[in-house]
Formats: structure tokens, sequence, C-alpha cells
């Protein structure tokens, strides 16, 4: 028998025996993971989804393919049309991009080795989670939800240049098709409705088994402090950031392991992606991979971060409005992604001058 089916079989039977012996926690954990569908996933995710599929669908992503041709191959080899999941998955959040990377596997727009790669880096948390949840509610500092979600996106490209040797080897049949066919806006918007409900019922599912089984899981756990809410982050990084938050350690070690949290995303967002991409049959090696070197990164460059710039006196005055805060640091955040996104475009160039790769597929 192989290991992976002993695997699954003891998470069955853990399970099982889990929500046998904590009935009435497992009922009232379920319950909370609906509301938490009800008022915060479906809000904020279905309406990306749907945007999305459009995109899709309308052809959209081949016009985004042009402005990000000279990059895309030459950093991460992928074709210039994956740019639409990465930009997708650090708008919108998770997981926006994984989603967005299988639906371009599946509209023949991404080799199969291209679009495992792009699942390495492309899936990744939004601004309005990291700037407004960590930074402005958790933190109460928008400065540290820039530097978190500056570092973030750092990592994510990084991940994607590592990743750009993985299947090197591999001779993986192109994408049959690379033109979206002809379609009425009501078709296309037929198509990304009935995609984006089977989308979101698979998310939804994900997150309350996943949800009742991690809290069920953390309530047994012997150990507290710092390991207690890595564990709990690395099962679901919402929670182990609110408990990491409330650890009595400087600043500093609190953001870290923050980025490391947030970065690796944590097994109930892995459950999810694994769920909406099943039916795609893409190995999830790439994507497991790719998103624990995410979170060793991103922690890394935290640190750096912060050696350079040490944490001594408040950043903000007690006196200073938060709305004058945002506003004050929108054009700083702005500022630097244009000048990193300028390095990291410098250097696909070099790439792409000195290359013996050369991709003769037109947009």
């Amino acid at each position: 028998m192989k290991i992976k089916k002993i695997l699954i079989y003891l998470f069955a039977v853990g399970a099982v025996v889990l929500l046998i012996k904590n009935a009435s926690s497992a009922i009232r954990y379920a319950s909370d993971a609906i509301d938490l569908c009800l008022e915060m996933i479906v809000p904020t995710l279905f309406p990306f989804f749907i945007c999305s599929g459009i995109l899709i669908y309308s052809g959209f992503c081949e016009l985004l393919a042009k402005a990000f041709q000279f990059c895309m191959y030459p950093l991460f080899r992928i074709s210039p049309v994956g740019s639409s999941a990465f930009i997708l998955g650090i708008v919108s959040g998770y997981p926006l991009g994984a989603v967005t990377a299988g639906e371009l596997y599946a509209n023949n727009y991404l080799s199969k080795t291209e679009a495992e790669r792009l699942l390495a880096f492309c899936n990744n948390s939004g601004p309005l989670f990291i700037l407004g949840s960590v930074g402005i509610a958790i933190y109460s500092n928008i400065k540290y939800g820039i530097a978190l979600y500056i570092a973030h996106i750092l990592a994510a490209l990084t991940v994607g240049i590592l990743f750009r040797f993985y299947g090197r080897n591999k001779h993986t049949a192109p994408p049959t098709r690379m033109t979206t066919p002809e379609r009425s806006m009501g078709e296309i918007f037929d198509i990304a409705l009935q995609n984006s409900i089977r989308n979101i019922l698979t998310v939804c599912g994900a997150v309350l088994f996943f949800s009742v089984i991690s809290r069920l899981f953390l309530d047994i756990l012997p150990v507290g402090g710092v390991t207690s809410a890595l564990v709990s982050g690395l099962l679901e990084f919402v929670t182990g950031t609110v408990k990491i938050s409330g650890l009595t350690i400087p600043i500093m070690d609190k953001l870290v392991f923050t980025s490391v949290v947030v970065g690796f995303a944590g097994l109930s967002v892995h459950a999810q992606v694994m769920a909406v991409i099943a039916r795609f049959h893409l190995s999830l090696a790439p994507y497991i991979i790719g998103k624990a070197m995410h979170g060793i990164i991103a922690g890394l460059y935290m640190y750096i971060y912060f050696r350079f710039n040490p944490i001594t006196t408040a950043v903000f005055e007690p006196s200073m409005s938060r709305s004058f805060a945002i506003s004050s640091t929108i054009e700083t955040v702005t500022a630097i992604i244009v000048v990193v996104a300028c390095i990291f475009c410098a250097f696909g160039l070099y790439l792409k001058q000195n290359s013996e790769y050369k991709r003769d597929t037109k947009f």
C-alpha cells in the first residue's frame, strides 16, 4: 500500500474521531465557518471570480500578454498570458491566482509545465487583507502593512524566478490554441457565472471542512505561546496572524512571523486550491513547495527590512488620523512597487537578450 493512501486513511480516521468526540464544538465551529463564507468569502471572492472569468473568456488575457511579453518568459519561462493570474492574485487575494492559472491551462493558454510553474507563485494574499486587516486592524499601523505587502510581492516574484528552472528538461506539448473563440457577451457571462458558482461552492466547502478540523485540532494542542501561534498559522493563516499579534514578543519578531504565515497561506488555503484545481489534473507539488519557499523568503525580507529600519518610536503620532496616515503613505508604496517592477523588468530584458530560449508564439 502506498504511503500516500495510508496518510489519507489516517487523516480521514483522525478527522472522524475528532468530529465524534467533540460533536458540540464541531457544530459550533461549522456554524462559524458558514457565517464566514456568507459574510466574507462569498461577497469578496465571488465577484472577482466572475470578473476573472470574463477576462479569460473575452480574450483580455491575450491583450494583457502583449504588455508583459518582454518580461514574463525571460524571467519565469511562462507564456506572457500567465501575467493575468499573477496580477489577479496580488490584487484579489487567495485563492484567485490559482483559480485563474487553472482556467488558463484548461483553456489551452498554458502548457502543463507552465501552469505548474505559475501555480508556485501566482496565488497570493491581497492588499485588502495585508494593508487593511493586518496593518490597520491588527497592528494599528499602515506602515507595517505596507512593509508586509511589499515583502509578500517580492517573495512571490523571487519564487517565480527560482521556479523558472522547474521542468526545464520536460518536453510537454505546447498549447493547441492561443486565441479566444468569438463569443457573445451573453455566452461569456454565462460561462464565467457557471464556473464561478462551481469554484465558490468548492472554496466554501473546503473552508467549512478545514475550519472545523483545524480548530478541533488546535483545541487539543498541548503547547502554547509562539509554537501554538505558528501552528495555528500553518493551519489557517488568519487565525495565526491574530494569535501572533497577541504574543508578548518584540514587534519585529511578530511581523517577521506574520510575514512567514501570510506567505505560506496555511493548509486551509491549500485545501481550497487543491479542491479547485483537482479537475485540471495539475501537480500540487510545485504549489506546496513554492508556498513554503514564499513564507520563508517573505520572512527573510521582513527581517532584512528591520535590520536597516529598526523600530525605535511610533511611526505615527496618536493625534494623526488614520485616513491621513493611509493617504500619506499610498504614494510611497506606489513608488516602491514601480521601482521594484522596473528592476525586475530590466532584469527580464537582460535575460531576454542573453537567453538561448526563444519564444515563437505570437499574441
